[in-house]
This record gives structure tokens, sequence and C-alpha cells, in this order.
């Protein structure tokens, strides 16, 4: 068989397959009826919405079934999404091409109708000529197609949902980037070009928050919204007008523990565009289970950097928590701050050693135990001495390196450390500690042995 033939008949499949994607997505996508009305119009031409779902669903096989020569110029650019450079290698790339797409028939329909949807907003949301009809059929489809979380959803799912807030035709990315290194075409020295800012549109937020709002009542949640959330967080355009740290909020209190846990990664984000909104987030996700909150805990590091000493009571509550694993989680964090509250920082210490627990004392020693000997040599509330009696030997092997490297500028201090664990558990307790000095030197093992067992002089 020619390759010609194999190509119509594949291009023939995927089609056939595209339409009853098409069917199913307009189930779900006209279950919320009636739709949101177009944000551009001809005032010379009067809207008129459909007058039901099933006559709404012919117009789309209609507009699908009349540009067949568009889906397979569509099919070429999927293919290049799709099909890896590996195949390139293989006697007969094409073929083996499109066997590729044969077995991905759902993936092309889903990215064959997104190419569909982005044509048909595009026309819809045409300034100088909006095609209403088109309209319709668009947001039906969006709406049905956001319900799957997919990689091509959430990044070209919310560049229609953008585009439909600012009422612009989808295809480029709105507001244009950021002049700098990271443009192939950038010049040192060059001015940027100022661009206008983005001003959401009235009836294009109103369409937009319909269709957020559709995928925060569903049940559960759609997935693929917390990830539009996100890059409306990056994006600071929509932040206000679609009230996204409400959604936020609102989904996190009622929300699954997987969700809950995804949003927990964004209150830094939040930080940087609302205070108020942040704040209600963060009370609502400390008020959640605990894998909830070991979410939060992770996105410590990212908060102190943004928020400084404001922080703090965050990162107490973290660290008294009920539950040990988001106690451990914050640990890793609290090296952050040293600069912050230096008192504070060493009465932290000492509760996460106290606690007694072999993983937080494995991931204090690991993350904070340095940067607390750094700033106390002295060692002044006996975290060392506490530490080594546990016995854990990750821990030990972490305060030997560390007690190693006091020998020779903090001679003193590390005496006193010596001694009292020497005191308290024994001389045989350091016989670790003696055994790696040996090592490194005999004579000096020697004479650290003797000045602590046997009371002679510091050694020098």
């Amino acid at each position: 068989m020619s390759d010609w033939r194999e190509q119509n008949e594949l291009s023939q499949r995927l089609f056939e397959h595209t339409q009853q994607a098409l069917d199913s997505v307009f189930i779900r996508g006209c279950e919320d009826w009636p739709l949101p009305e177009p944000p551009l119009s001809d005032p010379d031409f009067p809207v008129h919405p459909p007058e039901n779902p099933e006559k709404l669903k012919e117009i789309a096989h209609a507009l699908l079934q009349a540009n067949r020569a568009a889906f397979d110029r569509d099919l070429e650019s999927i293919g290049e999404a799709l099909i890896p450079h590996r195949l390139s290698l293989t006697a007969d790339p094409a073929r083996e091409g499109r066997k590729w797409l044969d077995k991905r028939r759902d993936e092309v329909a889903e990215r064959a109708l997104f190419i569909r949807v982005e044509t048909l907003l595009a026309q819809a949301l045409d300034s100088g000529a909006p095609d209403v009809d088109r309209w319709w059929v668009a947001i039906a489809l969006l709406n049905g197609m956001s319900a799957k979380n997919s990689p091509i959803s959430q990044q070209q799912g919310y560049h229609l949902m953008e585009s439909i807030a600012l009422a612009k035709p989808p295809g480029y990315w709105h507001g244009g980037a950021t002049p700098g290194p990271h443009l192939i075409d950038w010049q040192e020295g060059r001015g940027s070009i100022s661009t206008s800012p983005l001003e959401s549109h009235q009836g294009g937020t109103f369409a937009a928050g319909w269709l957020l709002d559709r995928m925060e009542e569903a049940d559960p949640p759609r997935p693929v919204l917390v990830e539009w959330l996100d890059i409306a967080l990056s994006r600071r355009t929509l932040v206000h007008p679609l009230a996204i740290l409400s959604r936020l909020d609102r989904m996190a209190s009622d929300g699954s523990i997987e969700l809950a846990s995804r949003i927990a990664t964004l209150l830094p984000r939040a930080w940087d565009l609302d205070s108020e909104g942040a704040t209600r987030l963060e009370q609502t996700l400390l008020s959640r289970e605990s894998l909830v909150r070991c979410s939060l805990a992770g996105a410590l590091d990212e908060i102190i950097h943004r928020r400084g000493v404001e922080s703090l009571p965050l990162i107490d509550k973290l660290l008294s928590d009920a539950s040990m694993d988001v106690i451990r989680i914050a640990t890793s964090s609290l090296r952050l701050t040293t600069n912050l509250d230096s008192e504070g920082f060493a009465t932290r210490c000492a509760r996460l050693v106290h606690l007694g627990d072999s993983g937080i004392s494995r991931q204090f020693a690991q993350t904070t135990l340095r940067d607390y000997m750094v700033m106390y040599p002295d060692d002044r509330k006996g975290l060392t001495v506490q530490l080594w009696i546990e016995g854990d030997e990750v821990v030990r092997s972490r305060l030997r390196e560390l007690l190693l490297h006091m020998l020779d500028d903090y001679s003193a201090q590390l005496s006193n450390i010596l001694t009292r664990i020497s005191q308290m558990d024994g001389d045989n307790s350091l016989e670790d500690f003696w055994r790696i000095l040996e090592v490194r030197s005999t004579e000096t093992a020697e004479a650290w042995r003797n000045h602590i067992e046997q009371g002679t002089n510091l050694p020098e």
C-alpha cells in the first residue's frame, strides 16, 4: 500500500475519532446550560442564543466537516508535537510515525479539538467582525474539554480562557515577552519597547468567570482548574477580576486532600499579590489534614524569602504541629531564620531537639545544626550533647564531622562539649569520635582523649 493511501486512511480514522470525541465533549460542555453571552458582538446583528444543545452540536459538526482540509493541516502540526525524534532514525520514519499517531487517537483528537476551539475563538473575538455563532460552539467545547486534566488542557486551555477574559483573539501570548537576555534577539543597552498593560474586559471576565465557576462547582472540582489558577497567579492580570484567591480559598476548604495540597504550593505567590487573601488562605490550609499542612511546610522556604520576619508566626505554628511529619518538613526551613531572629532561632532549635523524635533529629542535624553551631559554638543550649546521647548513627556521623571542624578554631568550646558528653554518658560514649580522630592524627587523638578523660591540659 502506498504512503499516500495509508496517510489518507489514517487521516480518515483520526477524523472519525475526533468526531466521536466532539460528541462526548459536547455532552459535558452543554450540561451547564445556558451558555454565557459572547464578550463581543456587532450592534447591527443582535445576539440569538442557541435553542438547545442538540442544535448547537449539529452546528459544531457542520463546522468541523465544512473544513476537512484544515484537519489534515492540523494533523501535520500534531504529528510534529507527538511523534518522537527517535522514530526518524528508523528504516521507514513516515510509516512508524503514522503507527505512533494511530495508537494515540485520544490525544490526537484532543489536540485537534483545541486547535479548532482556538480558530473559533479567534473569529468570535475579532473586534472588527465578531462571529457570535462560533462563540457558542467554542465556549461549549472549552467547557467540556476542561474536564480532562492533561498537559494540553493545562497550557492551551488557560490561554483560551485568558483570551476570553481579555476579549482578545487567541494564538499569541497576550502582553508579549519581558525583554531580557532570555530572548535570542535581545541586545544589551537597547531600550525595551513599552507594552500597554493588559486589562480585563467586562463581558470577557464574566464569561471566563462562568467557565471557572463550572469547573469549581464540579464534583469533585476539575483538577485542571488549579493549574489554570497557578498560571493566572504568575500572569497576575486576572487575579483580581476573576477573584483567584477567593476561589483557591474555597477549594482549599472544601476540596480533597490532594487538591488542597496542590493549592498549598501556591501560597508563596499569593503573598505577592494580596496579603489579606493570602492570610485567609493560610488559615484555611492550617485547618486541613496533616498531609495538607505537610505541603504547606514544604513551601516555607519560598514564604520566608518573601515575607521575612512576618513569616515567623507561621513557622512557629508548623513547628508546634500535632503531626511529627509536619514538624519534620518544617525543620528544614528553620535555617533561614538565623538572621531574622537569632535568639528565637536557638529556642526553636532546642524545642525540636527536645522532642526526641529520630526523624526530626536527623532532619535537624542535616539541615540546621551547622548554622546553629556557627552562631553558638559554645552550645549553650546543650543540643549537641543531647543529640549525641540519643545514639542515632545518622545524627552522630553529622555531629562528628562538625565537632572535628572545631579542633583548630574553637578548641575551648569543643573541650566543654566533649566534657559534658563524657560526664552525662560515660567515657565510652566518645569511642566513635576518638576512632575517627585517630585516622586524622594519632597524636592529636591521644592528647584530646587524655584531656577529656584524665584532665590534662587543653591540646594546642
